[in-house]
């Protein structure tokens, strides 16, 4: 793939973003209303979606974590995927009687429970996800990345599975792209979602994936630096650079992986006739080969803006 240039009016209608960036915003920005790809049935209420769509964020963030094969990272895993499949569990137990108050029932009362009424899908391997947490929790046990990574895949069959079955929604319909704050990144990436179904040409489409974190790391680099200083450097290191190169370094020292493909996209201070008006990030990339690498992709990048998005000021985002 060649090398591309995106900026702010390359990923959002909006002429008003093409003002100087602002170091110290003032004016918030309203998070966006989670939604759906397509329509809901009328008895799934807002609040319902809403959960939902959380619960699958969080399960994205648990598999982000499983890639990484880290202590840290895998007990991060385990949590994410233990965490949703008792909270879902825990909203479909609302419905049920038991001898206490469902909040001092646990895991495994509830999940057996629920399954005496209608048998769950990997019930066993649930009830040993329970148990793995446990250990993690109380005796600092972390299992390999293998056994993590089979528990992260049960994990998303339950999801799937669960979210038909006690909420008549469908997993793939909630569209987590709905979830991001900036609408030119949303946009852009609902573009990339639609060229994927469509079989589009693969270099097209993995630029228009890579477009959205491009947009993500000029809007980061927005914040992070300060036209104040652009035009400075020091032994040859661009100053506004360096603001935002460390600036990413702090806020995701917790995700490498998030790290690598921010500082492989450069970013600067767009200038016109000697006034900063502006940023512009450089991407570039192989193309993906098939559709299956394009999926991949696209569920990466939409899971690094999502997890990191919120470490930036409301004020960060474009009109919602």
């Amino acid at each position: 793939m060649t090398e591309n240039n995106i900026k702010e009016e390359h990923t959002t209608p909006a002429p008003a973003t093409l003002a100087p960036p602002n170091p110290v915003p003032t004016i918030p920005v309203p998070a966006p209303t989670p939604a759906l790809a397509t329509p809901t049935p009328a008895n799934v209420t807002p609040e319902t979606t809403s959960f939902l769509t959380n619960m699958k964020i969080i399960y994205e963030h648990g598999f982000a974590h499983s890639k990484n094969k880290s202590r840290m990272h895998l007990l991060f895993a385990v949590h994410d995927c233990h965490y949703v499949a008792e909270q879902v569990l825990r909203e479909k137990a609302k419905d049920t009687t038991f001898n206490n108050a469902l909040r001092n029932i646990g895991f495994a009362e509830i999940i057996k429970t629920i399954n005496d009424k209608q048998t769950i899908p990997d019930y066993n391997h649930l009830l040993a996800l329970n148990k793995i947490r446990n250990d993690v929790e109380h005796s600092n046990i972390i299992p390999d990345a293998t056994t993590v990574n089979f528990y992260v895949r049960i994990t998303e069959g339950f999801l799937k599975w669960s979210f038909k079955q006690y909420f008549d929604v469908n997993y793939e319909d909630l569209a987590l792209e709905n979830m991001i704050h900036d609408k030119g990144i949303r946009e852009c990436l609902k573009t990339a979602k639609t060229m994927i179904e469509a079989n589009n040409n693969l270099e097209e489409t993995t630029k228009k994936i890579l477009e959205a974190l491009a947009a993500f790391k000029f809007l980061s680099f927005r914040y992070l630096s300060d036209p104040r200083v652009n035009g400075i450097s020091f032994g040859g290191i661009d100053f506004p650079n360096l603001l935002a190169d460390l600036g990413l370094k702090i806020l995701l020292a917790d995700d490498e992986n998030a790290l690598q493909r921010m500082m492989s996209i450069s970013s600067s201070f767009k200038v016109e006739d000697g006034k900063v008006v502006g940023v512009q990030s450089a991407y570039g990339g192989p193309a993906c080969k098939n559709r299956e690498e394009a999926e991949a992709l696209y569920d990466e990048i939409v899971s690094i803006i999502l997890t990191h998005q919120d470490k930036l000021p409301k004020s960060t985002w474009r009109d919602v």
